[in-house]
């Protein structure tokens, strides 16, 4: 793992954070049943993939390195404004194709004691390890639609339609994590 990594941006391009919502705001008429399932789905996102997949998993790490997450995540997980964090970004392949990136952000607070093993992750699941975890607690999803161009999408991962995407807050005991996921135009459960 890298001690820092810059947060990169496409030339023209402003910086306005994808906006979350409480996934209750949403209508049923909003969200295309589809991708509802997915989007409110409380279980292991790892799990429902390895079996759409059948079996034909794996993670990607695009990057994982110290930096200071966005403002919105450093709200969602209460942390202090100029605390650091591992961010984690990896892209979920099913059949080989790129289903879902995701982000992961784990505050340097949360990295003590017990949760030091998430200091150094290799190409698993991080969902995995959280629900086989007998203290994890999942706070209520936030949903957004993100912009397929988006530049909080890495280059080799940019879309032509807007995407899904949801985000939590998880506590291991009572240390918090964020995990945001986007599902990318491949996706075909």
């Amino acid at each position: 793992m890298t001690k820092g990594c810059p947060r990169l941006t496409l030339p023209g391009r402003t910086e306005t954070e994808t906006h979350w919502q409480d996934y209750h705001r949403y209508t049923a008429h909003q969200l295309p049943t589809a991708i509802r399932l997915w989007l409110l789905d409380s279980g292991s996102l790892t799990q429902r993939l390895i079996k759409a997949s059948q079996g034909h998993f794996s993670v990607q790490v695009l990057k994982q390195c110290w930096q200071r997450p966005r403002a919105s995540e450093v709200q969602l997980l209460a942390m202090q404004p100029r605390e650091q964090a591992i961010v984690r970004e990896v892209i979920l392949l099913c059949h080989g194709q790129p289903w879902v990136f995701a982000r992961s952000v784990i505050p340097a607070s949360s990295l003590r004691g017990q949760l030091r093993r998430l200091r150094k992750f290799d190409n698993s699941s991080l969902g995995a390890m959280l629900f086989s975890d007998p203290s994890m607690q999942r706070h209520a999803f936030q949903l957004a639609r993100v912009s397929g161009d988006s530049w909080q999408l890495p280059a080799q991962l940019q879309q032509s339609q807007p995407l899904w995407g949801r985000r939590s807050r998880f506590e291991l005991g009572a240390k918090p994590l964020m995990v945001s996921e986007l599902f990318l135009q491949a996706f075909t459960p």
